[in-house]
């Protein structure tokens, strides 16, 4: 299909930038999207640019979503724009879901079966408590056995050595460190891993082993990766090795948008995209088209108070259909029962 036949059947409701992104195709882009800027749309249309007009074969792609919500919903938005033709041939993909496939590459490489996923909520928290238990004054309680493990996502999603766990505990009325080197003990010796260690070990075995990530980057030439602001650091470095600090990597996000430091989202990766990939292109998709126009400028206000970002605006293309109410509560449970009205 000839560029502007496909802008003129799949694209002619997008706008300049909109359009520049959809051509992005080759090197790396960074493609930072301000909420209600219509990410999603442009993600799906390039997926179709890629096919008819450059003429990729699907299975050299690789999209990469935060959820596995997301994937099912970014595959019945292609398939709804573009019908069935390429349905079941494109890969979406979690980053667990791409980590767990390389896990079972190597696998297979080497003959051995890979460490089971412990996915039983029930089974996890008793191998908290159970550490917990030897390591704390108290008996457990549940908030201790969620913080043990927030911490210990934290710790692995941040990639941190011991000195950087032993620091945590700083915050913490933990014995962090401790804890960690339990828990990750008995795993091992036990075959087991959880979704972090997916992430870890994938990394682990791309980086020890060239005939496996030679294998994977010949499949992968082209990695789309949706809310790169939410990513972790690890997954960051996943991600790069993968596409390659040249390669063909289209990253969706914007680190003004990031609300997951919690789980160590680690939105300071875009910032530092540019020195990772040298010559990479920076591109910016500024306007809202989900709220009204009093809202946008309003919200504007407060984002540019941020530090550690790319100079951006929001701009609004909806009128100013009304105007902001400011609404005072007295506490948790008054703004509740506000909100539930």
């Amino acid at each position: 299909m000839q560029h502007e036949e496909f802008l003129t059947k799949y694209a002619s409701n997008l706008n300049e930038n909109q359009l520049r992104a959809v051509r992005a195709v080759n090197g790396p882009v960074l493609l930072l999207a301000v909420p209600g800027s219509g990410k999603t749309t442009v993600l799906v249309t390039r997926l179709g640019y890629m096919l008819y007009v450059e003429g990729i074969d699907p299975s050299n792609i690789l999209t990469v979503t935060y959820t596995v919500a997301a994937t099912r919903d970014m595959e019945r938005r292609f398939e709804g724009l573009f019908g069935e033709e390429f349905s079941g041939k494109l890969e979406f993909r979690t980053i667990n879901g791409i980590c767990a496939k390389v896990i079972s590459s190597y696998g297979r490489m080497i003959g051995r079966d890979p460490y089971e996923l412990v996915t039983d909520e029930k089974e996890m928290g008793r191998i908290f408590l159970n550490i917990l238990t030897r390591h704390l004054r108290e008996y457990p309680t549940e908030s201790d056995v969620r913080e043990a493990r927030t911490m210990i996502t934290y710790c692995k999603n941040m990639m941190l050595d011991d000195d950087g766990i032993k620091a945590l505990e700083e915050d913490s009325m933990m014995p962090v460190l401790d804890v960690y080197k339990e828990y990750n003990s008995y795993l091992a010796s036990n075959k087991l891993m959880d979704y972090d260690d997916q992430m870890t070990y994938a990394y682990r075995l791309l980086k020890s082993s060239p005939e496996l990530l030679a294998s994977y980057r010949d499949k992968y030439r082209y990695v789309c990766v949706d809310e790169a602001q939410d990513t972790s650091r690890i997954q960051h470095a996943i991600i790069t090795l993968l596409s390659g600090s040249a390669g063909n990597l289209f990253m969706v996000g914007d680190e003004d948008q990031s609300i997951y430091g919690f789980r160590a989202a680690c939105p300071e990766a875009l910032l530092e995209f540019e020195k990772g990939h040298p010559g990479a292109q920076v591109l910016v998709m500024d306007e809202n088209y989900r709220s009204n126009a009093n809202i946008v400028t309003a919200a504007d206000v407060f984002i540019q108070r941020n530090e550690a970002r790319h100079a951006k605006h929001m701009v609004a293309v909806r009128t100013a259909d009304s105007h902001i109410n400011y609404v005072e509560v007295s506490g948790r449970a008054h703004q509740y029962s506000y909100l539930f009205r």
